[in-house]
């Protein structure tokens, strides 16, 4: 078998809620106290780290905290920001409660320098100013919530612990799912990267074209480029007889993963049907049967396939529904035919060859639709009838014509592109034995 040379979600991981202290369902009671806490729905006893150097609010607190929680925690305190940040180091606590005025430390920086040592602690500030900017700081800065010291901490503070708790836990859960996602899009793009990469590899190489095809005089000439990291668009060139070299090209609905791996499919289907690609009509019929099976419902292909043999100076070609390719001729410019149901809709489909002259100086130009349907600059499809005009063009240009098309077509299209483009163009510039093929792109 003669091989084919040439033919390029993020899903959300589930993630573990952790355990709260207190039951999300707890709700305030109608003596203002957080049922949820006063009434048995601790997972387990809350651990308070207290940070307050002032003997007085200290006690407040701690009397608050029995009042409202009973035996139902466990408090550790300290009167400075360096014996807070020892304690919340070791980890263990569910909430912080921290006066910003320390003998260490004061404001907002208090506060920073807690989280840089327990960066997931829960935090409620205590403050006694009673400055609802001062508190929004506070909460920017990366506090739970916050208490006005001077008040009956009572029900106050057990409220605020719940709510620093809820916050926190959320906040937590956040970072995990945001660095869950990054590193699914980072592993995605790896692997779009990588398949990028085998599709491309797919393309045409001078290095891959057999010695038998060096003295066919033919040149070829190509531009590819999907609209997204892998696209559903693919062409390529095979050996089909000491003669001949068949060119096809493919575009499968839609674009991105879903189109390029039909691609794949595609390729690997071609090679297995490498004793048609001189009889470009049977070659459709097998692929179209072999590829129906093969794909989800609803997806198809369109395709041409172009066989060009030297001896008999001559094209032969059979399509299915694809853009219509440009032949050129000295005398004139002829789009031919390309009617036919496209791949993987019906296996009652039929496909016909059609043969014309490919002379010495004949050229012929295969595209994807985005060539000819891409809107202009006012909002018009481009069509083919300025597409044959800039080929007319840039024929006298030589080995710079596609380039030159190219140009002329990024011009005047509204950017960017939003298909897979594909643009091959194939020369005959040479007598049989004089040349060789080569590939430019």
């Amino acid at each position: 078998m003669i091989p084919i040379i040439g033919a390029e979600v993020l899903g959300l991981q589930e993630l573990p809620v952790r355990s709260a202290a207190i039951e999300p369902s707890a709700t305030d009671g109608g003596d203002g106290v957080v049922s949820g806490l006063h009434r048995g729905t601790i997972l387990h006893a809350l651990k308070i780290l207290l940070v307050e150097d002032d003997p007085g609010d200290a006690m407040l607190i701690r009397i608050a905290l029995s009042e409202q929680l009973g035996g139902d925690m466990a408090l550790s305190s300290s009167e400075t920001l360096a014996g807070a940040r020892t304690l919340a180091a070791q980890g263990g606590f569910d909430v912080a409660l921290l006066d910003l005025s320390l003998p260490d430390s004061s404001g907002l920086k208090t506060l920073t320098r807690l989280q840089e040592a327990a960066p997931s602690l829960p935090i409620v500030v205590m403050t006694g100013l009673d400055d609802p900017r001062f508190a929004d700081s506070a909460l920017e800065a990366g506090a739970q919530d916050y208490l006005v010291k001077g008040t009956d901490p009572g029900p106050g503070v057990v409220r605020a612990i719940r709510y620093a708790i809820t916050r926190m836990h959320a906040e937590v859960e956040r970072r995990a799912l945001i660095a869950s996602l990054t590193a699914e899009r980072n592993q995605m793009q790896a692997e779009l990267t990588a398949a990028r990469a085998m599709q491309f590899d797919l393309l045409p190489r001078g290095t891959r074209i057999s010695g038998q095809l060096a003295g066919l005089g033919l040149r070829i000439s190509h531009y590819f480029q999907p609209s997204s990291a892998i696209g559903g668009d693919m062409w390529g060139c095979v050996e089909a007889g000491p003669s001949r070299v068949t060119v096809f090209a493919y575009d499968f609905a839609g674009h991105g993963v879903s189109a390029a791996l039909n691609v794949f499919r595609l390729h690997t289907v071609l090679g297995h049907h490498s004793d048609l690609f001189a009889n470009p009509a049977a070659l459709l019929a097998q692929v179209n049967a072999t590829l129906l099976p093969l794909l989800p419902k609803g997806q198809f292909a369109t395709m041409f396939v172009g066989c060009i043999d030297t001896a008999e100076n001559s094209l032969t070609w059979a399509a299915a529904g694809a853009p219509r390719p440009v032949l050129l001729l000295p005398d004139r410019i002829e789009m031919l035919e390309t009617r036919g149901l496209p791949l993987g809709l019906s296996l009652d489909a039929n496909y016909v060859t059609h043969r014309i002259e490919f002379p010495v100086g004949a050229g012929l130009f295969v595209y994807s639709d985005a060539m000819t349907e891409a809107l202009d600059l006012a909002g018009r499809p481009m069509g083919e009838a300025r597409m044959a005009l800039n080929l007319g063009l840039a024929m006298p240009q030589g080995e710079a014509a596609l380039t030159v098309m190219l140009d002329r077509f990024f011009e005047a299209a509204q950017l960017p592109i939003e298909d897979d483009l594909t643009a091959v163009w194939i020369t005959r510039s040479a007598p049989a034995g004089q040349a060789g093929l080569s590939t430019e792109g």
